[in-house]
């Protein structure tokens, strides 16, 4: 080995041959549709989350936007353009119909749009300081602006809207920071009216009255997300080391969870279509899930029903209520990390100059956005047996009198009950026994995450609940000590990319 003095020790730098990701931002349509749409560099492509398949695609040479917003269960996507070289100007909201293939209207505000949402019959544009509300004709056939609310500074334009059928629930940042504004929109209706009247009062006040405003954070908020029925809500702030589950009915405290103790950019929370779980995404590069069902101490008892408290479990049971809210919050129960993305093509086999310079850093886990979303697929039985062989007795040939004899009374009696069985047919066409009924094959729950970089990633989460096994039902997940060993990678494919996508 060469001497300290004499060692030539360069940078290091990392080679890839693929090229930079388009995408710009990643939308949902709904739990319901199971779509997504990608705002890229050169337009948009429109995806089905699960299996990974590409709904439709436009192109545009050097022309971006910002957000793209698939209308569930309709032709209509929600365009806004965004640099680094805007298709349409940011301050519009353009409604493309996908079949027609052109803009069919658009809506023109005096400032940037921050984010939008969308149920089948409303359109919620979020400005810097306001959220408008529009009604939708179906199909696109007219829109109304219905009223406007403020709020305090909202530069990311969190908004959150259930989308299921009946549901009533818009929730947006209140006039101050950390607080959370309700509002009960009219009942999401599939069979409304295609063309509903216009608002009969002034659209530019309050059309709904604001039902109540949790006080959910002491700083500003960071996420904000809701149930498809609107029976949860949860909020994160800007620290990020705590997610809150509310109940909006009575603005009470249902959960607290402890993502970590550092802080971190919460980048997006995902209810699961129950309300069961729930799933948070970080600029950490983990993904973390609850089971908002039973608590992690809930689940060690029913693992271990026999199993004694010992005397420092039952002092820190007596003084859980005066400790800091550290100790009272709940971890997550399992947690998947992300690998980093790929760094930036080179064809230098390494680099002299400094990694670090613009341009040439190597990317972290920090930069990919992950945002994440839940699906519901087949679930295997997990203690089901393989049909074990016949014995070896069974299958031994016999060729005595005695055998043949009872084979040849056998064969002659279902000779004699197949002809008796068509005779009766002949009478009644009717079958005695009905046939059974077919089972649907049980569900599980799994997470996909979707990140900047253009990986999908469908992971799930070991045993949990609602998996049938052996006509029982499976014990929760999350029920290891380790809990990042519960969940696991089940598939990954890249999606944003010219080649394959």
């Amino acid at each position: 080995m060469l001497p300290e003095s004499r060692r030539l020790n360069l940078p290091t730098h990392q080679i890839s041959d693929a090229p930079p990701s388009p995408i710009l931002s990643i939308q949902f349509s709904s739990q319901q549709d199971s779509l997504f749409a990608t705002a890229t560099t050169e337009g948009w492509v429109v995806y089905q989350l699960n299996p990974l398949r590409v709904i439709s695609r436009r192109e545009f040479p050097n022309s971006s936007l910002k957000f793209v917003l698939p209308l569930a269960r309709s032709n209509l996507l929600f365009l806004v353009g965004g640099p680094p070289s805007p298709l349409y100007p940011p301050n519009k909201v353009l409604f493309w119909d996908d079949k027609l293939g052109r803009t069919v209207a658009e809506l023109e505000f005096r400032e940037d749009v921050r984010g939008i949402a969308a149920r089948r019959d409303r359109l919620v544009v979020v400005l810097r300081r306001r959220v408008l509300i529009f009604v939708l004709g179906k199909g696109g056939m007219g829109v109304w602006r219905e009223g406007v609310y403020e709020t305090t500074d909202n530069p990311s334009g969190l908004v959150a809207l259930a989308t299921e059928e009946g549901s009533t629930l818009l929730a947006f940042p209140g006039r101050q920071p950390g607080q959370v504004q309700l509002v009960r929109l009219p009942p999401l209706d599939l069979n409304a009216p295609p063309l509903p009247p216009p608002p009969s009062h002034d659209p530019s006040t309050t059309p709904f009255p604001s039902v109540s405003i949790i006080l959910a954070h002491t700083t500003s908020l960071s996420a904000l997300a809701t149930t498809p029925s609107g029976a949860l809500i949860a909020t994160a702030s800007s620290k990020g080391t705590l997610v809150r589950v509310w109940d909006p009915a009575s603005s009470a405290l249902v959960k607290e969870l402890r993502r970590g103790t550092d802080s971190a950019e919460i980048f997006g929370i995902a209810f699961r279509s129950d309300g069961g779980a729930l799933c948070v995404s970080s600029d950490k590069g983990t993904v973390h899930v609850w089971d908002l069902k039973t608590s992690k101490e809930e689940k060690r008892r029913s693992a271990d029903p026999e199993g004694a408290e010992t005397s420092r479990q039952k002092q820190f049971k007596i003084l859980k209520p005066y400790l800091p809210k550290y100790f009272s919050s709940e971890w997550s129960h399992s947690q998947f990390r992300l690998p980093p993305p790929a760094p930036a093509p080179s064809r230098l086999p390494f680099s002299l100059s400094n990694p670090n310079e613009t341009g040439r850093s190597t990317p972290t886990i920090e930069d990919d956005v992950c945002i994440c979303s839940w699906i519901e697929v087949d679930a295997e039985p997990t203690d089901g047996l393989p049909p074990s062989p016949i014995p070896a007795a069974e299958m031994k040939r016999t060729d005595s009198r005695e055998s043949r004899k009872g084979q040849g009374k056998e064969r002659e009696r279902e000779a004699r009950e197949e002809k008796d069985n068509r005779r009766n047919s002949r009478y009644s066409r009717v079958d005695p026994t009905p046939p059974p009924i077919p089972q649907p094959p049980p569900k599980e729950s799994q997470i996909v995450a979707l990140t900047h970089s253009g990986g999908w990633f469908r992971i799930s989460l070991g045993a949990q609940e609602g998996r049938v096994s052996g006509g029982k039902e499976a014990p929760s997940f999350g029920l290891g000590k380790d809990s990042t060993s519960d969940c696991r990678l089940e598939e990954y494919r890249r999606f944003g990319s010219k080649d394959g996508w």
